[in-house]
């Protein structure tokens, strides 16, 4: 209890209120494929975050020891043209990882059979959803494709799609690999085209129930509000009608895969934000209404407004918006294209914080302290305790991108990275004394901690951090604890512990 009790006194003193894996070939291949440690760390020093630092935390999920001084060598705009193109980077060591994964490649109707089958886990249902989520932890916690990562999990939200509303269940693994991974980095009227043609989309929104008798305007909706305009960029109630004539008929097959039902189209003329579309047209309705939602300029302002959010700031500077809608307009959507300027922007390296959502906060925390995760279904499930397991949010405006969003969950944030440290996350082994000795600090507490605190902050600890952290690994007495005894590395463990969990730490 007195732990426990020290444990709320330090973070109340730092915040200021604030606020197959188990089998053994599996484990082999861990070890093959975990990433090495530099014999000597560089430490960043100085009262700020380093700018690569800041970079790492926005267009990645966070660095790993020794990544900063490897792209402060590279040049942070070689390392971001190396993301982007992010085709030409080897990942040979996650694909590795990914075997373990039976579904990672399986069609709709593969997935579908799985269903009260006694195979792949005893007719486990879950299996299609379980390794999916595990998947996506996994790529974000050791591909080398850190960007095309997190820009997987931008378009995740934005096209968001629960999961687990009925057979969409088995479509959003088909999704995931066919329609946001391939055009996370592209142009974004092929992303949208692949989208409108997802059998997970389509079924999630209800447009498999979309014909002409009797038409649902829910996908008509949300393709304009959610999608593309934005819910003030200029459509009406009338255009939703319009649009879901459009699309009656965009379905799926009894295989999982897309169809258009041409019996079920409404033909007739339609008229959407303007354009007016010549009755007969058929499938090429739907088609046509893309392009229009594609070249609207709502569009633009709408999802470049969003990108800005997710890399630079809650509340997105105007005149940085105003930046990547010009290349936008001027590239033709080129995801690519926006997000150089976006990066590269003279105003980047002097962004506000960003909380970290939960699912970002523990890719971090593995990154930084260089842990080996088996890729268990345990993370996932305590993902969701957390509110943020992926493909979990049940309505399809995505999770949010905002503080006011997640600011309610402190504890389990804490207790995430105590676990940590404590060897008491399932799965997941770290090792902090093989990387205090690449820090020349194995011997030293008082060394050690500062060291880690530059290692995981890219900063010197503040006044107020080192003080209490002091305080709490000396017990209150000022005595430095023994690294050479086992009661001496625990404190110090604990501390560590602690300055993970500490309010410095749940920045992006």
């Amino acid at each position: 209890m007195k732990t426990q009790l020290s444990r709320r006194a330090f973070l109340t003193t730092l915040a200021g209120g604030t606020i197959l894996a188990a089998s053994g070939c599996s484990n082999v291949i861990d070890r093959l494929a975990q990433p090495d440690l530099p014999k000597e760390l560089w430490l960043p020093s100085g009262a700020n975050r380093h700018p690569i630092a800041h970079l790492l935390n926005r267009a990645a999920y966070g660095p790993r020891p020794g990544q900063l001084e490897k792209v402060q060598q590279l040049g942070r705009e070689k390392w971001i043209k190396q993301q982007l193109d992010y085709k030409d980077i080897e990942d040979d060591a996650l694909d590795w990882r990914l075997r373990r994964y039976d579904t990672l490649n399986w069609q709709a109707q593969d997935l579908m059979s799985l269903n009260g089958s006694d195979d792949f886990g005893g007719g486990d249902k879950d299996l299609v959803a379980y390794e999916l989520a595990q998947m996506t932890l996994v790529r974000a916690v050791f591909s080398e494709r850190q960007l095309y990562e997190v820009m997987v999990g931008f378009w995740t939200d934005h096209f968001s799609i629960y999961q687990f509303k009925n057979d969409v269940l088995y479509f959003k693994t088909v999704d995931d690999r066919e329609v946001i991974r391939p055009h996370a980095l592209g142009k974004f009227r092929d992303l949208l085209k692949a989208s409108a043609h997802s059998p997970a989309m389509l079924h999630y929104l209800d447009n498999t129930e979309n014909e002409k008798s009797h038409p649902n305007e829910n996908y008509a909706r949300e393709i304009m509000e959610l999608h593309t305009l934005g819910v003030h960029g200029g459509y009406t109630e009338q255009d939703i009608q319009e649009v879901a004539r459009c699309l009656t008929g965009w379905g799926k097959n009894d295989d999982g895969e897309f169809e258009y039902h041409s019996a079920w189209h409404d033909d007739g003329e339609k008229t959407v934000l303007g354009h007016v579309i010549p009755a007969g047209g058929g499938k090429d309705d739907g088609d046509k209404v893309l392009e229009i939602l594609v070249n609207h300029p709502s569009t633009s302002k709408f999802v470049c407004t969003k990108l800005v959010q997710r890399f630079i700031a809650d509340d997105p500077p105007q005149n940085i918006i105003d930046d990547c809608v010009t290349t936008w307009q001027s590239t033709d959507g080129d995801i690519r294209a926006v997000l150089r300027t976006l990066l590269n922007h003279p105003d980047f390296d002097s962004a506000p914080p960003k909380l970290k959502r939960p699912f970002e906060l523990m890719a971090s925390l593995l990154r930084a302290t260089n842990a080996n995760y088996d890729g268990n279904r345990d993370l996932i499930d305590l993902l969701d305790r957390m509110g943020h397991r992926p493909f979990a949010w049940a309505t399809p405006d995505g999770y949010p991108d905002n503080a006011v969003g997640w600011a309610n969950n402190m504890l389990p944030r804490i207790n995430l990275a105590l676990d940590l440290v404590n060897d008491e996350l399932s799965g997941v082994k770290i090792d902090l004394w093989d990387i205090a000795e690449r820090m020349d600090s194995e011997r030293n507490a008082e060394k050690l901690l500062h060291n880690f605190g530059r290692l995981v902050l890219a900063r010197d600890l503040t006044l107020n951090e080192s003080a209490a952290l002091w305080n709490f690994a000396t017990n209150g007495t000022g005595k430095k604890p023994n690294l050479s005894g086992d009661k001496g590395r625990g404190q110090m463990l604990q501390t560590l512990g602690l300055l993970l969990a500490s309010p410095a730490f749940q920045w992006r």
